[in-house]
């Protein structure tokens, strides 16, 4: 079979509408669809925690899983976990995360939880980050203006 000029010229131009589009719908698919892990450490005077967290955006419905300990100042290491399932969407460059249900442990009111957005402890509660892909294997998560921790690719 042979192959006109006329079919590889319409083949060619079919492919370069085509190129664009796929990769802008490929775009989308990653900014909606990913996971990531992250180490975070805040410390306050003599106390700190110490957590490891997971993010999963799919779609507009997420889960935040954190574990890690409290460890304040002469007394013994508290075990913290938490996890979250929200919905997200898109608005002026920003992530507007909305909680659905949350499961934190413990359940009493420990000094650092008043430093964390309720987002983190609340049904219902939403919380505004900014969330940047920085390179192929991660991404920037920013509260307000400022830098709050890298979260890798899982």
């Amino acid at each position: 079979m042979k192959i006109d000029s006329q079919t590889v010229r319409w083949g060619i131009v079919i492919l370069a509408i085509a190129a664009p589009i796929l990769y802008a719908a490929w775009l989308h698919y990653q900014r909606n669809n990913f996971t990531c892990e992250s180490h975070l450490t805040i410390v306050e005077g003599d106390s700190t925690v110490d957590s490891l967290m997971s993010f999963s955006f799919q779609h507009g419905s997420g889960v935040y899983d954190s574990t890690g300990e409290y460890s304040p100042p002469g007394q013994p290491t508290v075990t913290i976990s938490n996890k979250i399932n929200f919905k997200y969407w898109y608005e002026e460059g920003r992530v507007i995360l909305v909680s659905d249900e949350t499961n934190a442990l413990p359940k009493k009111d420990e000094p650092f939880r008043h430093y964390i957005p309720d987002f983190f402890y609340y049904r219902d509660r939403g919380i505004s980050l900014g969330i940047v892909q920085v390179n192929a294997s991660g991404y920037l998560f920013s509260f307000g203006n400022s830098p709050a921790f890298y979260c890798s690719k899982s």
